[in-house]
C-alpha cells in the first residue's frame, strides 16, 4: 500500500500503541493492516464477529448502540469499512444491503435505530428519527457504487434526491445528513460543474472560515471538520472538482495539518462528543485513532 508523506509531528508509534492498548480487536487488526500490511483476513475474522445470520450487523460495532440486534449504524460501519480495505465486492457488502432493504420503510428510507434496540444499552441521542435517518444516504450510495439495485434502491435514491431538492434551498440539512448527503451527491454522478451545484452552495455558506460545519445541539465547540466531512471510504473515481467546489485544496491541506496536530500526549485522537459510558468513549478513542491514522496517510 502507497503511503503519502505525514505531516509533521504525527508519532505514529505513539498511535500504534494506543491502539494496541486501548482498542478492540477489530481496531488492532486495522491498525496493523494499515500499518504493516496485514492480510485482510485478519480484519474480516474481527468484523465477521458482528455479524449476524441476517446479514446485519450489531453486538456494538457502532459503540454507541450496544444491542446485539442488526442495526442500520452498525451495517452501514461494516460497509464503510469494508470499501475502506477494497473489498466493495465482498459477499457482506451485498447481504448487509440485503438486509437493509429488507429492513427499510416503503418509501426506501432506513430507520436510524430500531425499537427493539432501544432495550439494550445505548448513547441518549441514539433515538427514532420520523421519516427515515440520514443513514439512507450512505446505504444509498454504496447502492449505487456496486450496482445493487432493485426496489428498494431504487426507492432510497428518490427518497435521497426528494429530500436534498426541498433542503437544499432550505439549507435546513442537520451537520450528519450534510455529510452523508455528499456521499450520496458524488456517487450519484453529480455532473461536472458541480462546483455550482445549489446544493453544495447552500452548504459552503454554512461552513466556518476553517472548513468544518457546526452541528447545532450537540456538545460544545462539536462540529465536522473539512477532512472529515468530504472523506469517503469508497475507493472509487469521483469529478475532480467535487468536494474542491465545497472545501477549497488550501483548506483541506490546512484542516489535514490540523488533524495531526490533535494527537493527544497519549498518542490517540479525541472525539467532538462526550463519552455516555466509559467503554464506549475509549472504543470511540481507539476508532478514531485509526480513522486519523488513515485519512493522514493514504
Amino acid at each position: 500500500m502507497n503511503h503519502r508523506p505525514l505531516p509533521p509531528g504525527v508519532r505514529v508509534a505513539d498511535a500504534e500503541e494506543f491502539v494496541y492498548t486501548h482498542g478492540r480487536l477489530l481496531e488492532r487488526r486495522r491498525v496493523d493492516l494499515l500499518l504493516h500490511g496485514g492480510g485482510t483476513e485478519g480484519v474480516l475474522t474481527a468484523l465477521g464477529a458482528y455479524r449476524n445470520p441476517d446479514g446485519g450487523f450489531g453486538h456494538g460495532l457502532e459503540p454507541d448502540v450496544r444491542s446485539p440486534k442488526s442495526e442500520a449504524l452498525s451495517t452501514l460501519t461494516a460497509l464503510d469499512l469494508l470499501a475502506g480495505w477494497d473489498l466493495a465486492e465482498h459477499p457482506w457488502v451485498r447481504s448487509g444491503l440485503e438486509w437493509v432493504a429488507s429492513t427499510s420503510g416503503l418509501d426506501g428510507s432506513v430507520p436510524f435505530v430500531t425499537e427493539a434496540s432501544l432495550e439494550w444499552p445505548h448513547a441518549p441521542w441514539v433515538q427514532p428519527v420520523p421519516g427515515g435517518s440520514h443513514l439512507t444516504y450512505g446505504f444509498a450510495a454504496a447502492a449505487l457504487l456496486t450496482g445493487f439495485s432493485g426496489g428498494w434502491a431504487e426507492a432510497a435514491s428518490d427518497w435521497c434526491r426528494l429530500r436534498l431538492s426541498r433542503g437544499a434551498t432550505a439549507s435546513d440539512l442537520s451537520a450528519y445528513e450534510a455529510k452523508y448527503a455528499l456521499r450520496f451527491l458524488a456517487a450519484d454522478g453529480l455532473p461536472s460543474g458541480s462546483a455550482d451545484s445549489p446544493i453544495l452552495a447552500a452548504l459552503r455558506e454554512r461552513l466556518s472560515a476553517d472548513g468544518s460545519l457546526p452541528v447545532a445541539g450537540g456538545a460544545e465547540d462539536e462540529s465536522i471538520h473539512a477532512v472529515d466531512l468530504v472523506h469517503h471510504p469508497w475507493t472509487v473515481p469521483f469529478p475532480s472538482d467535487f468536494f474542491g467546489g465545497l472545501v477549497p485544496a488550501a483548506v483541506m491541506s490546512r484542516d489535514r495539518r490540523w488533524l495531526a496536530s490533535a494527537q493527544e500526549p497519549d498518542g490517540g485522537w479525541s472525539v467532538d462528543w462526550p463519552a455516555w459510558s466509559p467503554a464506549p468513549g475509549i472504543e470511540w478513542r481507539a476508532i478514531r485513532t485509526v480513522g486519523a491514522l488513515e485519512m493522514l496517510i493514504r
